[in-house]
Formats: structure tokens, sequence, C-alpha cells
């Protein structure tokens, strides 16, 4: 009873590190890691996009702050889309919002995607909409100072 005994266990000494070395490496670790957070926060996971969000805020400030002051001083919204949402500053902010998190979305997508040339140019939406913000903002500055 004692020999069987001694066989099973060292049999199973032996066993165990073969065991052990049938599973490369490669499979324990995932293929692709799973994405984080939900569809409204994904976005500003990635630092480069939540930068260029941050810097597209500060320039909605510089565009929407002149806007309401022009309005309120009698002149009116040239761009027929967003006019609604100019006569309140709460639309206005909430438009505002919205659009800050729609190019952050876009650009997120893009930088992800698996076409080259979006993955390449994933900044031009919120480098648009930045460059068009700061140019609202320095002309209604100019037409306030008048």
């Amino acid at each position: 009873m004692v020999f069987p005994a001694r066989m099973i266990i060292g049999l199973l000494l032996i066993a165990a590190p073969v065991m052990a070395q049938d599973l490369p490496a490669q499979e324990l670790l995932p293929d692709k890691p799973a994405p984080q957070g939900n569809l409204l926060t994904r976005p500003f996971y990635d630092k480069h996009v939540t930068l260029l969000a941050e810097i597209n805020a500060g320039a909605a400030v510089l565009d929407d702050v002149p806007t309401r002051m022009v309005i309120e001083s009698g002149g009116y919204e040239r761009n027929p889309l967003i006019r609604p949402f100019v006569h309140n500053s709460g639309t206005l902010a909430a438009e505002t919002v919205g659009e800050l998190w729609l190019a952050a979305f876009v650009a997120d997508r893009m930088k992800h995607s698996r076409h080259a040339l979006l993955r390449k140019t994933w900044w031009l939406p919120q480098t648009l909409s930045i460059s068009a913000k700061v140019s609202g903002g320095i002309y209604n500055s100019v037409l306030l100072s008048r």
C-alpha cells in the first residue's frame, strides 16, 4: 500500500511542472484591452483628446461671452444653426457642451479607427472647432470695442 502511494505522489510531482509548461504566456493576456467607461465618458480617457477638449472649452467661453454681450447690445447671430440657442444663456451653454462632447467623441472614434487616414487626422474636428470659436470670439470682441 505504501509503494503505490509513493508512486502516485512521485508521478504527481513530476507531472505538475510539465503541465505548467503547456500554456504559452500569450494566451494569458487578452487580445485587446476592454474599453473603459461608457459612451459618455469614453472619449475623455484619452489624454490628447481631453487636452483638445479643454482648449475647445476655453475657446467656447471666448466665443460665447462676447456673443451674448453683442446680442444684448442689439446685435444678432448670423449663423442660422446657432441662432435659436443664443437668446438664452442656458440653451447656449447646453449647445456648447453638446458640441464639445460630439467633437471629442468623433476625435476618439477617429483615433481608434481601423482606417489609417482617420487615425492620422483624429485631431482635425476639434482643431477646426477651436479655430472657429477663437475667430468668432475675436470678431465679437472687435464689435464690442467699436
